[in-house]
């Protein structure tokens, strides 16, 4: 079954504003970057804006098509810049506050994000189309001008690639309390606190892009993860603070360090413990970020 209907309602700026969800999803999907993904809608917009309504038969159709092709080309043009990045290159993190009701096209978690990093950009266009957007080949081929057979071949390449299992995913107020609990141990220096709370194979991954100052290398452990965490505030002889926010649909933080808003942590939990932590504090990947106000976290 095709999940395109087609489309009744011919008013331009209503079709766009019903598919914008769906097709920011599909497009921060594709290209890690809320930024990137913004100026995509922004492109598929006008070209739709310049388009017979009438004359298509399904809107939705064309809209997907546009938005891949768009974000395919950027993706293209962003591998190069992100072999020379400096130190991990991270994801920009979609940030929402708790209380806000979730987008229902969903959200990417950060390490689903991650391991679409793997991916060549034909496959990540396939696997995404196929598992986020629940279209069928026939419809991924007419998006990418391909057969639907050579679709199945890259989306079986694409999933021998993505080996790695993506992280289990808490209940809300479960991952919620969880991560108040890390958060306070942390402002208490609590080591035994912290440990506690990590996964044995836990992990810290960093993204400062060189702009600021943050751990180069993935942080391997729960003494590792703590002694660090303990160690920056003793050196500095000040405290994080944390407002607690969705990250990605899962729980994070707005962090500040010494009253200045150093970026967004988002952490991985499962079976009641977190499994990796990720610290985004590149202040490009920040901009659409609204700090905390003061005295706020």
């Amino acid at each position: 079954m095709t999940a395109f209907a087609d489309t009744t309602q011919r008013d331009p700026l209503a079709v766009f504003a019903a598919e914008r969800g769906r097709l920011r999803a599909l497009a921060y999907r594709l290209l890690g970057s809320v930024a990137e993904a913004e100026d995509v809608l922004q492109d598929a917009w006008l070209r739709w804006s310049a388009v017979d309504a009438a004359s298509v038969d399904s809107a939705a159709a064309f809209l997907t098509t546009v938005v891949t092709r768009l974000a395919l080309d950027r993706l293209r043009s962003a591998r190069a810049v992100r072999e020379r990045y400096y130190g991990l290159w991270l994801p920009e993190p979609e940030v929402s506050p708790w209380d806000e009701e979730e987008d229902p096209s969903g959200s990417a978690p950060m390490a689903m994000m991650l391991l679409l990093e793997r991916l060549a950009p034909d496959q990540r266009a396939v696997f995404v189309l196929r598992e986020a957007m629940d279209l069928d080949y026939a419809e991924i081929a007419a998006i990418l001008g391909k057969s639907a057979e050579a679709c199945r071949q890259i989306m079986r390449r694409a999933r021998s690639r993505l080996s790695e299992p993506s992280a289990t995913s808490a209940a809300p107020e479960a991952g919620r309390k969880l991560a108040a609990a890390f958060a306070e141990a942390s402002v208490r220096r609590d080591y035994a606190g912290i440990v506690a709370l990590l996964s044995d194979d836990a992990l810290w991954l960093s993204d400062g892009g060189g702009y600021t100052l943050t751990a180069l290398n993935p942080i391997r452990g729960p003494d590792r993860i703590a002694r660090f965490i303990i160690g920056v505030q003793r050196k500095k002889n000040t405290r994080f603070d944390f407002d607690p926010v969705r990250v990605n649909g899962g729980p994070g933080f707005l962090v500040r360090f010494a009253g200045a808003f150093m970026g967004v942590w988002a952490l991985d939990i499962a079976d009641g413990r977190v499994t990796r932590l990720y610290k985004i504090a590149n202040p490009h990947k920040l901009t659409h970020v609204a700090p905390p106000a003061d005295g706020q976290a």
